[in-house]
């Protein structure tokens, strides 16, 4: 949490770090202030769990001011499950106001940062009095419909022309989150339970064999370790650039 010396500075720090928010772009300094001291404020590591599995929301919306989260949702009865990356600028939580359940969602953080908490009601009240913001939140979902539709809607869709292995790393990518050192733990990206072969096989429209192939690759260079039955992916960087098209 911002500590409570210098409280007319940390006031200022707190407003000047919402205005960064997308959605409050056009919002008037004073109006942001009253935001800023209407929200809680709260610091994260990489790997922190910001919202767990039961938890949802609890009825308050979730600024980004540093960093980002990553949100992770439930499919659906296969088991699949769908990461959304919050960047700094965003925000999530507010989807329960439309009536969207989020009590399976989990939000991790990515890296270092913090976050500003508001109440739902006091999001609601803003919405009702400020069209800026109501048009942006509307602009927003737009956007990300229309990004959507464009990209099909899945990992082999979205990398035309990607090879097996290619597309193999892109889900490993997305499958994994931070998480930080603990004990005897390393840092890294880790995926708790690995896929199956064929079961990531038919996933990404490739072979098992190319699946074994491309996961052994990984720790053949190092860049990720086996913890049975999870996957470390210990040196992100280099596992992004085999992502990337030749």
């Amino acid at each position: 949490m911002f500590g409570s010396d210098r409280q007319q500075q940390s006031a200022q720090d707190k407003a000047g770090g919402l205005r960064g928010i997308r959605i409050f772009y056009d919002l008037a300094p004073k109006e942001v202030a009253l935001l800023a001291a209407e929200c809680r404020w709260s610091r994260f590591s990489r790997g922190d769990v910001i919202v767990s599995v039961g938890q949802g929301t609890a009825g308050d919306v979730f600024f980004i001011v540093r960093g980002s989260v990553r949100l992770a949702r439930p499919t659906g009865p296969s088991g699949r499950v769908a990461y959304t990356d919050i960047e700094a600028g965003g925000q999530f939580g507010e989807m329960s106001l439309f009536g969207v359940n989020d009590a399976d969602l989990t939000a991790i953080a990515r890296e270092d940062g913090v976050v500003a908490i508001l109440p739902e009601r006091s999001f609601v009240e803003l919405l009702g009095r400020e069209e800026s913001v109501s048009r942006a939140l509307l602009c927003q979902y737009a956007a990300l419909l229309r990004a959507r539709e464009t990209a099909g809607g899945g990992v082999s869709e979205d990398m035309p022309g990607a090879t097996g292995a290619q597309r193999i790393y892109a889900e490993l990518l997305a499958l994994a989150e931070p998480r930080a050192a603990n004990g005897d733990l390393k840092p890294g990206l880790f995926i708790a339970r690995l896929p199956r072969h064929r079961e990531l096989a038919d996933r990404l429209s490739t072979t098992e064999e190319v699946v074994a192939g491309a996961i052994a690759e990984l720790v053949r260079l190092g860049f990720a370790e086996r913890e049975y039955p999870g996957l470390l992916i210990s040196d992100e960087a280099a596992l992004k650039r085999l992502c990337a098209p030749c």
